[in-house]
């Protein structure tokens, strides 16, 4: 067999780095033809963590892993094209594979290569490798792949696609007449969704009634993301249509014959939460403003504060007056409700909340041309929009300035909003039992108390509505309330 130096001579000729894995030991040497592309880590730190954390890209971690495990554990193949970042901080495409030879008796040793593809990938590259999900799990669930190619106005459907929509094999969808596959009701809330993922790369996971090609109705989920370039520019939407109709069918069936009746001593435990959590949200405010006064210098700096501090003043006494209101008039939940204003509840929780909204630096978009206002409890609904726009600042994402985005609309004559956020996101299979619970926090942020979303869910279901989230780790969140 060839000594190290041979072997790393020859491959290098070629533009191919390898590994040596000692399959007992589990040591692992790089060639230095791999280390001059991906660069020495250091002493402390072990080579195999280097490689995951600071050099394979993020896509590939979870694959690599466990074809790295299966090879120095059963000696399976290991056969995968992925992404590294070299020294001048620019990702390549390699193809993985490995080579076993046995150098002796007590001793097996396996050699992994990387040949460097990256040019060829260019050149072949197809749209269809982009698709997140493996064709036999597709096949059994009716879940099918898409692409939208942002810069050549382009749309991609696999066959499964296809199929969920009764086209032929070779049916290829124009870009200009898209809306026709969806229902009439529900084509501005695709566009809206599918508006908000290319501008601002909120995702989105959401049931829709389409048509197919024929025009038969029938309901999906629509799952969805934004696709980056390498300058973290959106170029484009990637995403699966699943076919739930006939579950949808039964749900429906199913929500139509439910009531729910919310009993005195709930609607009095949410209105107790409101006093306390509302009260906090004007104090924290007032606070804040207070200890910019403080550090301030500049005249006009403080005279603005001081706006501020009549606006938040204002605002505090109004809802003081409002809970007193409340406590004053029995049977609440009939008696108190009105119609309400979408931007009037957004404009009063935006002034209450305007001095963490500046800090922050954060955009809140409003969409409420489908659906204006609502009959509701007026405190009820701000504390709604409270809760979920300060807890989508609070847990932005640190790389980005924090943009929410709200929209109202109706489907199959029921009242929907939706609050969606480019934030931290949160992993729902680990914490998504336990994500309205009281005195749950999801994330090391000292202003989390555990106890918004445990109101917010109480204050919805109390007036006979649900509430549920879908959330991508460091893409955002969306809440979606049913009224």
């Amino acid at each position: 067999m060839l000594n190290d130096l041979q072997l790393n001579s020859i491959l290098e000729d070629f533009d191919i780095a390898y590994w040596k894995i000692n399959l007992l030991t589990k040591e692992i040497t790089w060639s230095d033809h791999f280390e001059s592309l991906v660069g020495k880590p250091s002493l402390e730190e072990p080579i195999f963590d280097f490689f995951i954390n600071k050099v394979l890209h993020k896509d590939y971690k979870y694959d690599f892993r466990i074809a790295f495990d299966n090879l120095i554990s059963t000696t399976d193949n290991l056969n995968q094209e992925i992404k590294i970042k070299i020294q001048n901080d620019k990702y390549r495409w390699f193809e993985c594979r490995n080579l076993k030879s046995k150098e002796n008796s007590s001793k097996e040793i396996a050699v992994l290569l990387f040949v460097n593809i990256h040019q060829s990938k260019r050149d072949q590259y197809t749209i269809e490798e982009n698709f997140f999900y493996y064709r036999e799990t597709a096949e059994m669930t009716s879940t099918g792949g898409w692409y939208i190619d942002g810069l050549s106005k382009s749309i991609y459907w696999d066959d499964v696609t296809k199929r969920i929509f009764d086209c032929p094999k070779d049916f290829q969808p124009d870009y200009e007449e898209r809306m026709r596959f969806y229902a009439t009701e529900h084509q501005q809330m695709a566009i809206s969704m599918f508006d908000k993922c290319e501008k601002y790369g909120i995702p989105f996971k959401i049931e829709l009634k389409m048509l197919t090609h024929h025009g038969r109705e029938f309901w999906v989920v629509a799952t969805g993301k934004p696709v980056y370039s390498d300058e973290q520019e959106i170029i484009g939407i990637r995403g699966v249509f699943q076919d739930i109709d006939v579950n949808k069918s039964n749900e429906l069936n199913l929500q139509n014959s439910l009531d729910i009746i919310a009993t005195q001593n709930s609607r009095l435990f949410n209105f107790a939460h409101v006093v306390s959590h509302n009260l906090r949200s004007h104090s924290s405010n007032l606070s804040l403003v207070a200890q910019l006064l403080t550090e301030s210098n500049d005249a006009r700096e403080k005279l603005n504060l001081l706006d501020n501090v009549v606006d938040i003043s204002d605002n505090l006494d109004d809802a003081i007056s409002e809970l007193n209101s409340m406590v004053s008039h029995h049977g609440l939940l009939t008696k108190e409700r009105s119609n309400v204003s979408f931007n009037k509840a957004l404009d009063i929780v935006v002034a209450a909340t305007s001095s963490l909204i500046n800090r922050e630096r954060a955009k809140i978009i409003s969409e409420f041309t489908a659906l204006k206002e609502i009959n509701y409890i007026p405190e009820y609904l701000e504390s709604i929009l409270l809760n979920l726009i300060t807890n989508a600042i609070r847990y932005k994402h640190p790389g980005r300035k924090p943009v929410i985005f709200i929209q109202t609309y109706m489907a199959n004559d029921q009242c929907f909003m939706e609050v969606s956020d480019n934030g931290m996101g949160i992993d729902l299979e680990q914490y998504g039992d336990k994500m309205f619970g009281m005195y749950k926090t999801f994330h090391r942020n000292p202003d989390a108390k555990g106890i918004g979303l445990f109101i917010t869910k109480n204050q919805v279901e109390t007036m006979g509505g649900s509430i549920s989230v879908t959330s991508t780790i460091n893409i955002g969140t969306t809440f979606k309330i049913k009224f």
